[in-house]
């Protein structure tokens, strides 16, 4: 029988998760662990030891502690002996090392956490495996194979009645969409996933599935309605004190800054990303941001710091094996050798960056990228190859939008716009 102590204290850290007061939660999930053992053998007491490790170390990651969080996820696989806990654990442990950036261990725990339950004939532990390598798979650049695992995932949440996991599956589904430019299936499954957290009234799902879909609309050049759902993600992440996801909130509206012409108000917002990235252990969003910042940093003519991040976009890409972002560190030395005056260097980098571009099926990328070899490219002919290709590629993003109004407005933002008028010339 669980002591009344602990049963009190476990009930009060949901209650505070329930409430949004996460690091109170956190601290109430300390204590129950204080006033029990991994030695105690009632099975009651063993059972709220093991939700206990694995709820503390989700905060634990959510606030932005990504190496506590994986050490409290160890300790939960040491205490899980063979059974779902186990499969749990695994799984854990493996989104933990994603966030750190260690994808190898990642996919290999995952599949550790893939075979267990299907030795366990356990649907809901297949399903969190999937979803795990599905969303690796979408930070490596392997599109069409993430989003066929996360189709699996997402089936196997609904079979299960799972509805946190079907938003965590539909949220990477929608990432994966986005990342190779298909907005509208990206804009869809999004729009799914934020009905399915407010239904379950989980705001840190809520938060991750906003931003996410802002993104998109800044993608399409949207920006009021981008803007508005980051400004409220940023408000709520604040609140919560959700520093993991603030990092790509505040990434987000520094581009949408950016994109505005508002450079001073886009570079402090990217600065403070980068901030709590580092803070953070978050590698993946701290590569999304050097890119961002680079790129804006060179607009600011502070050229030597924006080849500074760029360079070190490409040395953390290269050395993981990121090809995705390596193709955007190319991409960014790219423009800051065209704006130091030296094309044929930025012509090099850019092909090279074209390559790992189409590699990882990152339209946005692709169309930027030959944007910019038309600009420097040594004929007008030359040049119209590659405006025509940009073209194309920027139709393609359009033309499944059905919302007239979102596909209009991308459009004839006026870089799109240059860039199509190029095109058929």
């Amino acid at each position: 029988m669980v002591p009344t102590r602990v049963e009190q204290l476990f009930q009060q850290a949901k209650t505070a998760v329930k409430e949004n007061q996460f690091w109170q939660a956190a601290e109430l999930y300390t204590e129950v662990l204080a006033v029990t053992s991994p030695q105690d053998t009632d099975p009651e007491i063993k059972e709220v030891r093991l939700a206990t490790l694995r709820e503390r170390g989700r905060l634990l990651g959510l606030m932005g502690e990504q190496v506590a969080a994986l050490h409290a996820y160890e300790q939960y696989l040491r205490e899980a002996g063979n059974g779902v806990h186990a499969v749990s654990a695994r799984v854990s442990i493996a989104n933990q090392c994603r966030r750190l950036g260690r994808y190898d261990r990642a996919l290999t725990v995952y599949n550790e956490a893939l075979e267990l339950s299907d030795s366990l004939n356990y649907t809901l532990g297949r399903a969190q495996a999937l979803a795990g390598i599905g969303g690796t798979y979408v930070m490596l650049g392997r599109t069409e194979e993430a989003a066929s695992k996360l189709s699996q995932a997402t089936l196997l949440y609904e079979q299960a009645g799972d509805v946190p996991g079907q938003v965590r599956s539909l949220n990477e589904k929608g990432v994966a969409f986005g990342s190779s430019g298909q907005f509208d299936k990206a804009i869809d499954v999004f729009k799914v996933s934020l009905k399915l957290a407010q239904q379950m009234n989980r705001q840190d799902r809520y938060i991750t599935t906003i931003n996410n879909l802002g993104e998109c609309y800044r993608h399409l050049y949207a920006f009021d309605q981008a803007i508005a759902y980051h400004e409220e993600a940023l408000k709520l992440a604040q609140k919560g004190r959700l520093r993991y996801v603030e990092a790509d909130i505040r990434r987000n509206l520094g581009l949408s800054m950016r994109e505005l012409g508002q450079l001073d108000e886009a570079l402090d917002y990217l600065r403070q990303a980068l901030d709590i990235c580092e803070e953070t252990d978050n590698l993946d969003m701290k590569l999304h941001t050097l890119y961002g910042l680079s790129l804006t940093e060179t607009l600011n003519n502070e050229l030597e710091l924006a080849a500074e991040h760029a360079q070190l976009l490409y040395d953390i890409a290269e050395a993981n094996d990121l090809k995705g972002h390596k193709a955007r560190a190319l991409y960014a030395q790219g423009f800051v050798a065209h704006y130091h005056g030296y094309p044929n260097s930025a012509e090099e980098l850019w092909h090279r960056a074209l390559f790992l571009a189409h590699e990882t099926d990152r339209r946005t990328l692709l169309w930027h990228i030959h944007a910019g070899l038309a600009e420097v490219a040594a004929n007008e002919g030359l040049a119209l190859v590659h405006y025509r290709i940009a073209g194309e590629v920027l139709r393609q993003i359009a033309e499944p939008i059905d919302d007239k109004v979102l596909r209009q407005t991308f459009l004839n933002a006026p870089p799109i716009k240059r860039i199509l008028e190029k095109s058929s010339e």
